[in-house]
């Protein structure tokens, strides 16, 4: 089995605020899903969307931006749908990212917790939609 990676670094371009522009595909091999995932350049992320309070313990700016990146696009219809993907994958994505990119595990442990929470919550209220 494959070891899983990312293919290439990160290139964004600051749009304003706390906005960037991917400006190259970024490519993730998952050993998870036996798979490559493309994010395509392009897209529009915000890299990590952090509640300000918990912003003290878990900086945006890191070695978890790759992940962040690549979850932002896997989080909306177009990456679901390009990738074939449902919001749990984009969360295990996110997660073997994490891994991959060695974020400290107390990181790690602290975003992914906050990002699946959110998007079980999300899907809890929406109707015809499934979290898996």
């Amino acid at each position: 089995m494959r070891k899983a990676g990312f293919k290439n670094q990160v290139e964004l371009r600051h749009i304003g605020g706390k906005n960037f522009q991917l400006l190259k595909d970024l490519i993730f091999y998952s050993a998870i899903y036996d798979k490559e995932f493309v994010t395509p350049a392009g897209i529009l992320t915000d890299l990590a969307s952090i509640p300000p309070l918990a912003q003290s313990f878990v900086q945006v700016l890191g070695n978890n931006i790759r992940s962040a990146v690549q979850h932002d696009f896997h989080s909306t219809p177009e990456g679901k749908k390009a990738n074939d993907v449902s919001q749990y994958d984009a969360d295990t994505l996110f997660n073997e990212g994490l891994a991959v990119d060695e974020v400290r595990w107390s990181k790690s442990r602290l975003m992914f917790g906050m990002v699946s929470a959110y998007q079980r919550t999300k899907y809890f209220f929406k109707r015809g939609e499934s979290y898996k």
